[in-house]
Parts: C-alpha cells; structure tokens; sequence
C-alpha cells in the first residue's frame, strides 16, 4: 500500500528540481546585473559613460620641434585625452587653404596609436578679410579641407573661424552645413562657438546660429574664457564660475542639445600691470605659478568669480621676468594677475556632470601644471549628487 507522506515528498522533489532546471537555462537581463564600480568598490546597476575631452595644442612656447612638444603634452595626460587639435589649417588670403608646415604624419600616426583622434582646427588668425574670402569661396575651401583630411588619414577639422559679425551669420551655416555634406560621415565636425551669457545677437557673438551649427555639427566647443582679455584696461578673472556657467546656460536655451556642447576650460591666466604697460597678457599656468613663486605675493581665492586672484609688486633690486612669449620683461612695479587653480578647475569640470555635458575642450595643452592630470579626467567623471 502506497504511502502517502512518501508520495508528497517525491512530488515535491521532482518539482524543485523541474524549477532548478528552468532557472538554470533561463537567461538573464544584462541590464539587471550588478557592476561593481572600479572606484568606489561600490556596486551599481549602470556604469556612466565616460566624458570627452578634447584639447587644442599650440606651440606657444615656440619649440624648434612643435610635434615633440605636442608629443610630449599628450604623454603627461597618462591617456585621459580623446582627441587633440593641433595648429595644422589656416586660411590665404582668397580664403583658400593654407596648410601649415609643421603638419606632420608621423605625429597623426603616433596619435592614432594612442586611439587618439587628430582634429585640427583651421583659424582665419584674427584676420576679417580672410574669414570673409572663406566663407565667399566656400566651396573651392571645403574641397581643399576635404581633400587634406583624406590625404593626411586625419580624423575630422575645427572651425574656429572668429572674427566676423552677424552679416555673416548665415553664411558661416551655410558653410559649416556644406562641410557636413561634403564629408564622410565617419569624419567629425566641431565648431567653436563664443561665450554669450548675455545672448547678444550683434558683434562676434552674433555670427553665430549655434542651434543650427550643432545640426550640422558633432559638437560645439564653447569657449567659455577671455571674460577679460588682451587690452581689456581693466583686470579680472579670465573664466569665472558666474560666467561660464551662464554661457552654458545661454547655449543650452538655445535648444542645443547638452549632449553637443563641449565646455572650454582655460589652462592659462591674464597678468596686467597698473601703469598700463602690460594689459590682459596671457600666460600660461606653469609661469604663473613661476611668479607667484619668485615674487612676495599676496594670493586670494575670489568668492565672486571662483578664481584666484595674485598682487606682486617688483622692486628695481628683483631679478625682472621675462614673459619669453610677448618679448616682455616685467619692469619694477604693481601686478595683479589672474588665472586658474585646482580649485577653479575642479568647479568648472562639475558643471559638465550638473547639466549633462559631452566633456570638455581646453585652451591649451602643455599650459597646465604637472599635477593637473592627477585630478582632471577622475573629477570631471565623477558622480555628483
């Protein structure tokens, strides 16, 4: 006679294991996984992606062998850059393309080993006349640029043409439109754009449409510095935070996407002197760092602006700098100089977590102070609350 008890137990057995077996060939959602977070040790349930960063590299320095010193700028970055945007494009005086000695493929080639994309940007160096010619002969310009990317196995181009004004405006779209055409599509184009917390629609900042340049682009670099710049009589901070938060804000209302703005960040401060003599001088953050240094300097961190602030005075018995650069030598007398710290970095790398930013663009590579890369590329990745 069958027992009973004995039946359920071996019911209930051949069941649990019909469950084990559906269990075990079930699959599992990728998307539930738990990712342990390389960091922290913590867990979480998405890893965030990585944020850009591109920078622009110029011999400033004036180097006999500029690729090895944008070589070298690279290596100090210990593999945080994505792309590097050297000095190669410029404009004649037609408009047409003027391609700069200094290109150099073995440079391209070294970069891409790297997995790092070459972009240079093409400048129409402060000339109107030849920003107009280019925009005039866009045609006969896209197809030289077109055909030195492909020649040079580059990665995309730049524009970083800046001095024109709002008659220009739509021709400069027009142009950036006709280079997206007339590009492979695996090529990038990027367009550095002004900063315009005030939405000015005149001027410089009025030749640009930046909702329609981000349609015809991969990415705007906003060029979010020179709050006070060369000639400006007087001083203050090259970036401060007011600003280049308001500039972000200033893009994004106008229905760019935040995903296609690349927020530009100064590596190099402004130095003015109060007689007059020396006003709104850029230098980079390695010989402000040197001055501040060498001199008795009083230095404050800004609460306004989020910027350090430095006051030296020389005497006639100090050993006079020189700013190599300008050809200038600081004669006796009161400085105040204004440039970036780790402080004022770090502020700037977090509004690109605040308002879902691409990354960031910089101002330029080799400027900075050797433990920059020590915080850089982990703080602008970081999660902020």
């Amino acid at each position: 006679m069958n027992n009973p008890k004995i039946n359920l137990l071996v019911i209930s057995l051949i069941l649990l294991m019909l469950v084990l077996v559906v269990l075990k060939f079930t699959p599992v959602e990728e998307t539930a996984l738990i990712q342990p977070n390389s960091e922290t040790g913590q867990s979480s349930k998405k890893q965030k992606p990585k944020k850009f960063i591109m920078s622009y590299v110029y011999n400033d320095v004036m180097e006999t062998d500029p690729n090895g010193y944008y070589s070298k700028s690279v290596q100090n970055t210990n593999g945080a850059l994505d792309e590097i945007s050297p000095p190669y494009f410029t404009l004649n005086e037609d408009g047409s393309l003027q391609v700069s000695h200094t290109l150099s493929k073995d440079f391209i080639r070294e970069m891409h080993e790297k997995s790092i994309k070459v972009v240079p940007f093409i400048s129409d160096n402060w000339n109107e006349e030849k920003a107009r010619a280019a925009l005039e002969n866009r045609e006969k310009l896209i197809s030289q640029i077109a055909k030195a990317i492909e020649d040079y196995n580059l990665d995309g181009i730049n524009v970083d043409i800046e001095h024109i004004t709002e008659r220009d405006r739509d021709d400069y779209t027009s142009f950036v439109k006709l280079l997206r055409e007339k590009l492979p599509d695996k090529k990038r184009i990027s367009v550095a754009v002004a900063a315009n917390p005030n939405q000015w629609s005149t001027g410089w900042q009025g030749s640009y449409d930046n909702y329609e340049l981000a349609k015809y682009s991969d990415y705007l670099m906003l060029m979010a510095y020179d709050e006070h710049s060369l000639d400006q009589g007087k001083s203050g901070p090259v970036a401060s935070l007011p600003f280049v938060e308001k500039s972000v804000q200033s893009l994004m209302a106008q229905d760019v996407p935040p995903e296609k703005i690349v927020l530009g960040i100064p590596f190099y401060g402004r130095i003015w002197k109060d007689d007059g003599t020396i006003n709104g001088l850029d230098v980079s953050l390695k010989i402000a760092d040197h001055l501040a240094d060498k001199y008795e300097t009083d230095i404050a961190y800004n609460k306004k602006s989020h910027s350090p602030k430095a006051s030296f005075t020389i005497t006639k018995n100090d050993d006079l700098a020189k700013l190599e650069k300008w050809g200038q030598t600081l004669t006796p007398g009161d400085y105040i100089l204004w440039y970036e710290n780790e402080k004022s970095i770090k502020e700037k790398l977090a509004l690109v977590q605040k308002y879902g930013l691409k990354g960031t663009g910089i101002w330029s590579l080799g400027q900075e102070l050797p433990d920059t890369w020590k915080y850089y590329e982990k703080w602008l990745n970081k999660a902020y609350n």
